[in-house]
């Protein structure tokens, strides 16, 4: 079923994060005041757990390992997702392109395919690189660099079930 929304989507923040919610498991990770009302009140209806955080870019700052495990570049969102029993690690955020920008986000840098993390680009170029490889292992994951180069971010990938 398609839900549509109300507000309109545009280029500036914060108009651009009407639909930039987090999900792990039943849990929603969003900034409840420019998150779109049909998100809120779809979640809401359906048993979801509501958590308000400053983080506009809530699934943009966020790597979703799996229902109880994430990697976050932003200490906020570290938080939230730990208060809520959940497992989460803070990382820098250098290394990740975003045209345009000074840095991009782990979120959009990567995908996840079953138990496989895809990364746009070689997990290597990243400050962080040991402690999100440890991370992953950790949760019985493997990684995949999609190539050589530096990862970039390009919006993510959502994989339907």
């Amino acid at each position: 079923k398609m839900i549509f929304v109300s507000n309109k989507c545009e280029k500036s923040y914060p108009n651009d994060i009407a639909l930039n919610v987090l999900v792990m498991g039943k849990t929603i990770f969003c900034n409840k005041k420019h998150t779109a009302c049909e998100i809120l009140d779809y979640a809401d209806k359906n048993g979801y757990e509501i958590v308000d955080v400053k983080q506009g870019y809530s699934s943009c700052s966020t790597l979703v390992i799996n229902e109880s495990s994430a990697i976050t570049i932003d200490k906020g969102m570290e938080k939230a997702i730990k208060s809520q029993g959940k497992n989460a690690i803070f990382i820098e955020k250098e290394g990740i392109l975003l045209p345009g920008y000074d840095n991009g986000f782990i979120g959009g840098a990567t995908a996840v395919l079953g138990n496989k993390i895809l990364f746009f680009g070689s997990i290597d170029t990243l400050s962080s690189k040991e402690k999100i490889k440890e991370f992953i292992f950790n949760c019985g994951c493997e990684i995949f660099s999609i190539s050589m180069d530096q990862v970039c971010d390009f919006g993510g990938i959502k994989f339907l079930k």
